[in-house]
C-alpha cells in the first residue's frame, strides 16, 4: 500500500540518508527540515501521512508528543531521540498509539527498517479493516 511518509529534523543531511532509505518503495517521501520538529510535525499531520518520522531535539514535552499523535491518529510514527533511553511519560504515550522510538545513534538502515515495518503493518491492517 503506497503512501505519503514525512521525514521531520533539524539536520537535512540525516533526513536526507534517510530518505534514501525508502527509495524503491511505492511510498512518496516528503523531508521538512525545521529548527522546532515537534511543531513542524504538527503543521504536517494536517496532511494525514501514512508514517511520519520526526527526531525529536530533547527539548520536547510529553503533552506535545500526546497531542501530535492525536492530530493523526491513523498515521505510524517513528521518533527519534537524541539519547536513549527515553523518558518514561514519552515512551509509554507513543507505545500506546502503536509508534516507535529509536536512538539518533542507530543506523539509518536500522530506522527505516522498523519504519518499513511499521508501514507494512498499517498495510496489514487497512485491508482487514
Amino acid at each position: 500500500m503506497a503512501g505519503n511518509v514525512i521525514l521531520v529534523g533539524d539536520d537535512s543531511a540525516i533526513l536526507m540518508d534517510l530518505a534514501v532509505g525508502l527509495r524503491g518503495t511505492p511510498h512518496t517521501v516528503t523531508v521538512a527540515e525545521s529548527s522546532h520538529p515537534l511543531a513542524r510535525a504538527l503543521q504536517l499531520a494536517a496532511h494525514r501521512p501514512t508514517a511520519m518520522l520526526v527526531a525529536l531535539d530533547g527539548l520536547e514535552n510529553v503533552v506535545e508528543v500526546r497531542v501530535l499523535l492525536s492530530s493523526s491518529p491513523e498515521t505510524r510514527f517513528v521518533f527519534i531521540v537524541p539519547r536513549m533511553p527515553p523518558r518514561a511519560p514519552l515512551a509509554r504515550v507513543v507505545r500506546e498509539h502503536g509508534g516507535a522510538i529509536m536512538s539518533g545513534a542507530d543506523a539509518p538502515v536500522v530506522i527505516m527498517a522498523t519504519l518499513v515495518a511499521l508501514l507494512a503493518e498499517a498495510g496489514r491492517t487497512s485491508r482487514t479493516a
